[in-house]
């Protein structure tokens, strides 16, 4: 009897239980946030940082100006924390087998080093009839699957050059053909982001020495040497290009734009490497263009390109802004913009090759020069084609096209990777660990920590305010919606749920990774133990995630200079500063009733969060709870994560400096839980 008593209450707390998690449940998946609110801010958080073109007086203010820009570019974006012996010395290169052909060209195998361990395969399609130096082209392919460097009309258009009596280089891309693999995926490169070491330095580096190659190949004339690519091979044009004047021609095709297109475009943002760490805090894409001059430059893009940067958009966008800047020059007339309609999809086809061929023929060859004949003449026979004779039209070579098997190059076992590379950087990350045993040589470690805390998250000062959109209650428990401002940039939802009899000044914030909508058990334990209970959604977290991409919004924040994590962080510190004013909470430790905020999280982007928040502003909380919390910044890596999984935790050099212990060391002696799964 005594047991179907026990069991009669036990059930009925249950049900009560369960009653008041639904009503909480109810509560907090209501949104605070009106329709597209948050997606709004980051939009103009963004554009706001977003650095302009200044156009200067004169063409040599220009110059000064393109040097001094490449410069802070290659020093504080390609190459921040990059080991120097990944950008030191002379890459090796080792050639394979000759494909010789009878069509008046060969094609040689080999691969170079991009950096130590990391070995690029590439083609060098060469004429075999040739006198004195030649012109050379870098040709880059962009996110073609498979085939890689092997892609139909990349092979097309280096069989066209070579027949004209060019070099054509063309190195494999990371991801694609040869170099195919879950590690060399182009959002991994967050892994070395991770550890204070530039991922852009890899794609950067496989380009550079693959340009290195060409210009002390024997035959290549270095005074001409162009690039070109599609898409992703239209972005390697612009980075390398911009940054580097050995090449003397650039024809991009549909690879990039600029950033305000981006953030109203989601087919515009692109990858991590389009939009890595700092590069748009120093210099925008229509800047990089304008970096060129007064190089000879044709911008290709499609009218109706099914992928991205449509021609509508991207000529006001980085050709007529840039115009200018080649007439500073009297090059005017050398900077060119080419909108493709045959096909007009995302393509490299015959109308956009003969495009190039046009305009690498004006610069580099002199009418009347001589081509190999197709099909060929006898051996030795040759015929001059003047400029009447449609020089620009392509040479027919669709049955050279060979399969990728033949094009192979081949690799050494245990290439690098982006896994391979970063998993050797971390392995004495991070480099400041808190001293043992010593209590004021922790609180010097605690102090000077907090210091290179805010510098890795590049916190700002924020303050926040409040204003109350409802309330409700239903029988013990009451709600109240906020609408927490903070700054005049961002908007936070909470709601605040606590019931009637809750212990005045006990106050827990929650935050979770999914959001408040997911909190309500959280919730109802924490007020039916008497708390106050405030969950919020900070930036990329429910209400506040984006309606598109949580990740390529994440990375546009970062590209202008600030960091997804310390803005999430330094709205926490505002929110905990507001709690203790709102609710007239002493927030002091030491002070009578102080030591009463609390920190609960769920999940990993959270729990960093609550623990970054917690050692910056340790003073105003009392305890921190952490539900399903990484044991270890490195499992990102060492799990083989996906950036778009927790595109704010992959914080540029946060684990050179931090790992989850000594975020925890940093609270001290601030209790922190932990409820974890094994991880």
């Amino acid at each position: 009897m005594l047991s179907e008593i026990g069991l009669m209450i036990l059930s009925s707390i249950c049900v009560f239980s369960s009653q008041e998690e639904s009503i909480i449940n109810g509560w907090l998946e209501q949104p605070v946030l009106a329709p597209n609110e948050a997606h709004s801010e980051i939009q103009q958080f963004i554009k706001r940082r977003t650095t302009l073109l200044e156009f200067p007086e004169t063409a040599s203010e220009w110059r000064d100006k393109s040097e001094n820009l490449r410069r802070e570019l290659l020093e504080k974006v390609v190459f921040s924390g990059v080991p120097a012996e990944w950008i030191e010395g002379e890459p090796q290169v080792v050639f394979g087998d000759v494909i010789e052909t009878d069509k008046g060209y060969l094609i040689r195998k080999l691969r170079y080093e991009a950096l130590p361990g990391l070995w690029i395969p590439a083609l060098l399609y060469e004429p075999t009839e040739s006198k004195g130096k030649i012109p050379a082209v870098l040709n880059v392919n962009g996110h073609v699957g498979p085939p890689g460097k092997a892609i139909e009309y990349e092979q097309i258009r280096c069989i066209n050059l070579a027949k004209r009596g060019m070099l054509a280089l063309h190195p494999e891309w990371l991801f694609f053909g040869e170099l195919a693999g879950e590690d060399y995926k182009h959002n991994r490169l967050a892994y070395l982001d991770l550890c204070g070491t530039s991922g852009l330095a890899v794609f950067y580096l496989a380009m550079k020495h693959g340009l290195d190659f060409l210009e002390k190949y024997p035959k290549t004339d270095p005074k001409r040497i162009a690039m070109t690519g599609l898409s992703g091979g239209g972005w390697q044009t612009i980075i390398l290009s911009a940054l580097d004047t050995r090449i003397s021609l650039v024809v991009p095709n549909a690879g990039y734009i600029c950033l305000f297109c981006r953030v109203d475009n989601v087919s515009d943002i692109g990858d991590l490497e389009q939009n890595p760490t700092d590069l748009v805090s120093i210099a925008d894409y229509p800047c990089l263009t304008a970096m060129l001059a007064p190089r000879p430059t044709l911008l290709i893009y499609n009218e109706k390109d099914d992928c991205c940067f449509q021609s509508h958009r991207s000529r006001p966008a980085v050709f007529e802004p840039v115009t200018p800047f080649f007439e500073l020059f009297d090059k005017a007339d050398d900077f060119q913009f080419y909108n493709n309609i045959d096909p007009g999809t995302h393509n490299y086809e015959k109308d956009n090759r003969e495009q190039f061929y046009r305009f690498i023929n004006k610069y580099f060859l002199s009418p009347p020069f001589e081509i190999p004949p197709n099909p060929p003449l006898p051996k030795g026979g040759k015929r001059v084609i003047s400029q009447s004779e449609k020089v620009d039209s392509e040479i027919p070579s669709d049955d050279e096209v060979l399969k990728q098997e033949e094009l192979n190059v081949g690799l050494p076992e245990n290439n690098a990777n982006f896994f391979t590379l970063a998993s050797e950087l971390m392995e004495d990350l991070p480099v400041n660990r808190p001293p043992e045993g010593n209590p004021d040589e922790l609180a010097k470690w605690q102090a000077e920590g907090r210091d290179r805390l805010r510098k890795v998250l590049r916190l700002k000062s924020m303050t926040a305010k409040a204003s109350i959109l409802k309330e409700t209650s239903d029988g013990e428990l009451k709600a109240r919606y906020y609408k927490i401002s903070i700054g005049e940039e961002w908007s936070v939802p909470a709601v605040a749920i606590s019931k009637s009899e809750a212990i005045p000044g006990s106050i827990a914030i929650v935050l979770a990774d999914k959001g408040k909508a997911t909190v309500a058990e959280t919730v109802e334990k924490l007020t039916e133990n008497g708390s106050l209970v405030i969950a919020v959604d900070p930036l990329f977290m429910g209400e506040c995630v984006p309606a598109s991409s949580l990740w390529q919004y994440a990375q546009m924040v970062a590209t202008v200079g600030e960091r997804p994590l310390g803005i999430q962080v330094g709205q926490i510190g505002a929110i905990i500063e507001w709690v203790c004013k709102e609710y007239k909470t002493p927030c002091v430790r030491g002070a009578r009733g102080g030591e009463r905020v609390s920190l609960y999280s769920i999940g990993w982007n959270a729990s960093i969060v609550a623990l970054s928040a917690c050692g910056l502003y340790g003073d105003k909380v009392q305890s921190v709870l952490l539900e399903d919390a990484p044991a270890s910044l490195k499992l990102l890596i060492e799990k083989h994560l996906d950036y778009e999984t927790y595109p704010a935790l992959f914080c540029f050099g946060l684990l050179k400096q931090f790992d989850v212990q000594e975020l925890i060391a940093l609270c001290a002696p601030i209790k922190i839980e932990l409820m974890q799964e094994e991880n």
